[in-house]
């Protein structure tokens, strides 16, 4: 089972979608339509915008906004703020302090630059291959025709008089320019990334998300303190004193030893600590990195978890279909999410069954947990909590729907290339 995607919203993200069928998409004349404006739009902005000194580039930012949109379809909102009433000496000197209005400009100065580079690139990967088809294809046919290329030209070559070597070559130039067609999306893909932060603001929506990923990760470094204090006090209150013990027992059995006395319950004493510090060793690890991936890969590990869970009561339902040579890091942190998923229904869902979904697409791993239980749950709880805190870590994101009286869905997204 798989979720439906989006569709691509850039060039890049329809490139490595669909990197076969690109061609049938509108995506490759878009980003021809962006490169071939984009010299007329720095023409008219140097002749016209240049006696408005440091505010030029806000004309410009308007026209290159609307102009994004043939490669972008995310929100391109308009960055400034509202204008006053005041007179238009405020408005300069509020627009001579917004950030924006001097990205703009630097925006308008790289424009010039980018029209060259756009003029060579059009020339090389589609006006050369463009003439090359052409020709030829007008030769093919004179060939077709019955008519002699040298009434046309006296100097035509006796390759040029081969209709089998021009319908290669005629074949050759759509091939270079198909190829070309990749080459103008990802060169528009480029200028679009380069665009984007210069004449636009980020988002609420990209802010708040910011905000979130700031708060979180400082959450999971204080997390992590925590858990290394944790580690070090079982460890020195267990694991260290086991050992300790083990080393006083010892030295008594070499004291009653070397007396000649007894040492068989010391030996069994120091079987007991040693079999129990290994025990302790054991659980500190197990909360470390989990034995499930020591032992297996991801699918593996979330099979095991899985049949834990039908044992413990509730009937779960399995779809996994992940690579195998997934990030180790990838691994822990999906396989810790989705555990934590499967306790939290344990302890609180009062759910019956249970739907473990995993799969991988695009760069990216997919895990659905969805139980019948009671619904309501809280991102907030601290369950929830550590688990968007871990997958927010990697990149990811989480999302939840859990209405009243269920069902509960979450799904766990985590880039990953594989």
């Amino acid at each position: 089972m798989r979720e439906e995607q989006p569709s691509a919203t850039t060039p890049g993200l329809a490139l490595r979608r669909h990197p076969i069928g690109l061609l049938f998409t509108s995506w490759p004349w878009r980003s021809l339509a962006h490169l071939l404006s984009t010299p007329v739009i720095a023409v008219v902005w140097l002749v016209s915008c240049w006696p408005l000194l440091a505010l030029a580039g806000v004309p410009l930012g308007h026209v290159e906004r609307h102009r994004l949109r043939l490669l972008d379809r995310g929100a391109i909102p308009n960055p400034h703020a509202p204008a006053s009433h005041a007179g238009l000496r405020e408005w300069i000197r509020a627009r001579s302090r917004e950030r924006i209005t001097w990205t703009e400009l630097l925006h308008g100065v790289l424009l010039v630059p980018l029209s060259a580079l756009n003029f060579v690139v059009l020339t090389l990967v589609l006006l050369m291959p463009g003439m090359l088809t052409a020709s030829s294809g007008l030769l093919v046919t004179f060939s077709i025709l019955g008519i002699d290329p040298a009434t046309v030209d006296p100097n035509t070559t006796e390759i040029q008089r081969n209709p089998i070597a021009q319908a290669l070559l005629c074949l050759l130039g759509l091939a270079l320019i198909a190829a070309g067609l990749y080459a103008v999306t990802l060169v528009a893909e480029g200028q679009r990334y380069l665009a984007r932060p210069l004449i636009t603001e980020p988002t609420a929506e990209l802010t708040a998300q910011l905000d979130d990923l700031t708060r979180s990760r400082a959450r999971v470094t204080s997390a992590f303190d925590a858990e290394r204090r944790r580690i070090e006090r079982d460890l020195h209150d267990g694991v260290q004193q086991r050992l300790t013990a083990l080393m006083m027992t010892l030295g008594s059995m070499r004291y009653q030893h070397d007396r000649r006395n007894d040492i068989t319950h010391l030996i069994e004493q120091a079987g007991t600590d040693v079999r129990r510090a290994v025990e302790e060793l054991r659980e500190i690890v197990h909360d470390i990195f989990p034995a499930a991936l020591r032992e297996k890969d991801l699918t593996g590990a979330l099979d095991d978890l899985a049949a834990r869970t039908e044992t413990a009561g509730i009937s779960t339902e399995v779809s996994i279909d992940l690579p195998e040579n997934i990030p180790g890091e990838a691994q822990v942190g999906v396989y810790f999410a989705a555990s934590e998923l499967c306790t939290n229904i344990l302890k609180h869902a009062r759910a019956t069954r249970v739907l473990l979904l995993a799969h991988h697409a695009d760069g990216r791993i997919f895990i659905t947990v969805e139980d019948d239980g009671a619904g309501g749950a809280d991102p907030s709880g601290t369950g929830l909590l550590g688990v968007i805190d871990r997958i927010e870590t990697l990149g990811g994101n989480v999302r939840l729907t859990s209405p009243i009286g269920g069902p509960t869905r979450i799904t766990l997204e985590v880039p990953c290339a594989s």
